[in-house]
């Protein structure tokens, strides 16, 4: 019995310190925390799939869920796209991105561009998977870069990715299971949300034991 509980605590406090597909870079020019008031998320360019605008919506979703900031809605930000005849479908240069994000009042962009990721179950493509994707934070005030989040390929191995797969001994969930699941544009969303406010977080935390 002691033997099996030891193991469950190796599992997870080894799932936790794995590490993330995920990686935030945040500038230390600004306080982006302050800068992070409202956010336009602009269609992503996704290659090799026709949901970037989709995958935008769940990033939209997610950050609005927090309650920590504040969101364009998707139908005041296609009506200036039209309005300035730019394109819905992610390609879009920061330049114009920036010029619509002030009108519509926001504080801050988000722009990004990634590929799709291609597996297949029982001979049928797997839809809504990301591969590679690279998100861009921008000052609407200064054009300015407050933070860039980069998803690698590959698989998410930390938290319940990894306890659901020691859990099962790879005979429900095997690294194939973990790779579509972990990959999916929502999960994403989620990760990336997460991962970005708890290093503003940290940020935050450090400057107040100076």
């Amino acid at each position: 019995m002691r033997n099996k509980l030891a193991l469950i605590i190796a599992l997870v406090w080894i799932g936790s310190t794995t590490c993330s597909t995920i990686d935030v870079a945040i500038t230390k020019k600004v306080d982006v925390n302050k800068k992070l008031n409202k956010v336009a998320v602009f269609p992503f360019d996704v290659k090799g799939a026709g949901w970037g605008d989709e995958f935008s919506d769940a990033i939209s979703h997610c950050f609005f869920k927090t309650g920590r900031v504040d969101v364009v809605e998707r139908e005041a930000l296609e009506r200036i796209l039209r309005e300035q005849n730019l394109s819905m479908t992610g390609l879009i240069d920061d330049k114009s991105a920036v010029k619509v994000g002030k009108l519509l009042g926001a504080d801050v962009i988000l722009v990004g561009r990634g590929s799709a990721l291609r597996a297949y179950e029982k001979g049928r493509e797997i839809p809504n998977l990301i591969d590679t994707f690279t998100l861009k934070a921008l000052s609407v005030e200064t054009s300015d870069i407050l933070f860039i989040v980069r998803k690698e390929p590959g698989r998410e191995w930390s938290g319940r990715y990894y306890a659901k797969y020691c859990f099962s001994l790879s005979l429900i969930w095997d690294r194939n299971d973990v790779l579509i699941e972990s990959s999916r544009y929502d999960d994403i969303s989620r990760q990336i949300v997460k991962k970005v406010l708890s290093t503003l977080d940290e940020i935050e935390k450090k400057k107040s034991l100076k």
